[in-house]
């Protein structure tokens, strides 16, 4: 089997920070990992979409197996959940990482690994 294209994409939080700057996806991708580092002292983390650079950024959410239904869970990540790569369903062209509780490292540089198949 053959994967590719792959593309990453990179975005870097600062501390004090609510959420990072969009990143363009190009919508031309049907796969996505979410690589979020090692950090010395996390936060909670979330992820927002648009459909457009300077739209309104809604939270993604994900279905969630509850047995024996299907629920909608909001994709949160907590600071234990770190030096991991994480797939996401993205339906949107342009994501950002929301930091929802103060972080305490400098800096963070997230990445969005995306491949077309």
């Amino acid at each position: 089997m053959t994967i590719g294209p792959v593309k990453a994409f990179s975005v870097t939080a600062s501390s004090g920070v609510t959420y990072t700057s969009a990143v363009d996806l190009a919508g031309a991708y049907g796969k996505y990992l979410f690589v979020i580092p090692t950090m010395t002292s996390g936060s909670d983390l979330g992820l927002l979409v648009s459909d457009t650079e300077d739209g309104t950024f809604r939270r993604l959410y994900a279905k969630a197996i509850v047995t024996p239904t299907f629920t909608v869970a909001a994709m949160n990540f907590d600071s234990a959940i770190t030096n991991c790569a994480i797939p996401i369903e993205v339906s949107a062209q342009f994501i950002k990482v929301e930091i929802k509780s103060a972080m305490t490292a400098s800096t963070a540089q997230f990445q969005f690994i995306c491949c077309s198949n």
